[in-house]
């Protein structure tokens, strides 16, 4: 009855060869010399090297370092175009750096040390996306950075010795800045994804306790005693969405918190007027090419608030 189980010995093997896989490629995905290392180290210096041109590229010109998601890069989708605009509206020259990552959020600026490495090369203004950084999805659990990373480099590499076409690297995006939205991406189309919107009317997101940003509040507080001006940035969206997919108790709560931070920061939040037509989406809440110029030219207008 029992002839066809298998030795123990072979379960013992098995056991030891799939752990033995597992423990290379969690080295693999931790390693000083793995994926995400690698990832992190250009990303400091690409970070470093763009924050100390922005200071010094025009040092008569006011240095503006605009922090996001791919919301940002839609929104405001070519820094030389938003200072031409600011130029023409304002009549003030500005070097405007923007990082804009995709799924950026407030754990992910400090993975990257972002607070620390504005704070040591900061410029006059820092604008921040509101949306990613004092908000986030209620289902926005996902599995480590490293391991994402990890995975994404080895499917790719099979892919490369198979001559398929590499998914897309978006990890990139930690080491390139200033960067124009993919064309695959759907910003420079009229189409409009009513699949992805359909799943955003669904979409619920809860306010991120200001307790919670001790490092950013840290380099909020040191960028204020240099007289660095720090501005929450709104993000327009379709208003058949539920405003930042907030309820009403949650709108009151995000309301709090822009209140502490103007207060205890005296950070400003600039909240686009008005309302864009679906045209003007992607998908409903990112912008194509004609969202993104209306955004773009209330953005520049806003400098004009500036002293």
């Amino acid at each position: 009855m029992y002839e066809d189980v298998p030795p123990l010995k072979v379960w013992a093997y098995s056991a030891l060869a799939a752990f033995s896989l597992l423990f290379l490629f969690l080295f693999y995905s931790y390693s000083p010399f793995g994926p995400y290392a690698k990832v992190l180290a250009s990303c400091h210096r690409s970070l470093t090297d763009a924050l100390i041109e922005n200071n010094a590229r025009d040092t008569s010109a006011i240095s503006v370092v605009i922090l996001g998601s791919s919301l940002t890069e839609h929104a405001l989708s070519n820094p030389n175009e938003i200072e031409e605009r600011i130029l023409k509206q304002t009549k003030r020259r500005t070097n405007v750096l923007r990082v804009a990552l995709n799924y950026m959020s407030m754990d992910l600026a400090e993975r990257i040390d972002f607070f620390e490495y504005i704070s040591k090369y900061p410029p006059q203004y820092l604008i921040i996306e509101n949306f990613s950084m004092n908000l986030e999805f209620e289902d926005g659990s996902s599995i480590p950075v490293p391991i994402e990373a990890a995975l994404l480099d080895l499917r790719n590499q099979f892919r490369s010795t198979l001559r398929l076409r590499p998914h897309e690297n978006y990890y990139t995006k930690w080491y390139t800045f200033n960067t124009k939205p993919l064309p695959e991406s759907g910003f420079y189309s009229d189409k409009f994804d009513s699949v992805t919107f359909k799943k955003l009317q669904t979409k619920k997101c809860m306010v991120r306790e200001a307790s919670r940003n001790s490092i950013a509040n840290s380099a909020y507080d040191a960028l204020l005693k240099i007289n660095t001006k720090v501005i929450f940035l709104d993000m327009t969206q379709s208003n058949k969405l539920q405003t930042n997919f907030l309820d009403k108790s949650s709108t009151a709560e995000l309301n709090k918190l822009l209140e502490f931070y103007r207060q205890h920061y005296s950070i400003d939040y600039w909240q686009y007027p008005g309302i864009m037509n679906d045209s003007c989406f992607v998908d409903g809440i990112h912008l194509n090419y004609k969202g993104s110029k209306k955004y773009q030219e209330w953005f520049a207008s806003e400098f004009d608030s500036i002293k």
